[in-house]
């Protein structure tokens, strides 16, 4: 008797009872997702900022670190460290004029040419980051 009550709940469980109908018919070909950054928008802003690891060593990071705009669209750089200077130095030919040193507040370029244009703080070991005009 009690090897019947078992098997009625490893069939129980077995069957499911999660809910959901089961009703919907599962897609062959899903449409992948294209992920974050990847679908140009008119404009786009990039966060400066600088953290401390808790044992006194400071990283600066672009936030996101890549972009994707339309052409003729601009990028917006916000410092929010505070205190701390970032500047955004292209190494892409065809980029727009650098941004010098800024310890708070905004600047903006404008991308009038599509491709890819990569860029650095020059202040920062790492800290890197990317505009794709399309």
């Amino acid at each position: 008797m009690r090897l019947s009550y078992v098997m009625l709940a490893v069939v129980a469980i077995g069957c499911g009872g999660g809910g959901g109908g089961g009703d919907t018919p599962t897609d062959p070909n899903p449409t992948p997702n294209p992920g974050p950054g990847t679908n140009p928008t008119a404009s786009a802003t990039v966060a400066m900022r600088t953290t401390d690891d808790g044992y006194g060593y400071k990283s600066g990071s672009f936030s996101p670190a890549s972009v994707t705009i339309t052409k003729g669209g601009s990028v917006t750089w916000n410092n929010e460290a505070g205190t701390t200077a970032h500047n955004v130095t292209f190494t892409t030919q065809g980029s727009p004029t650098d941004i010098g040193n800024f310890t708070s507040g905004t600047n903006r370029r404008t991308f009038d040419t599509a491709g890819t244009f990569q860029y650095h703080c020059t202040n920062h070991s790492g800290m890197d980051g990317t505009v794709k005009v399309q």
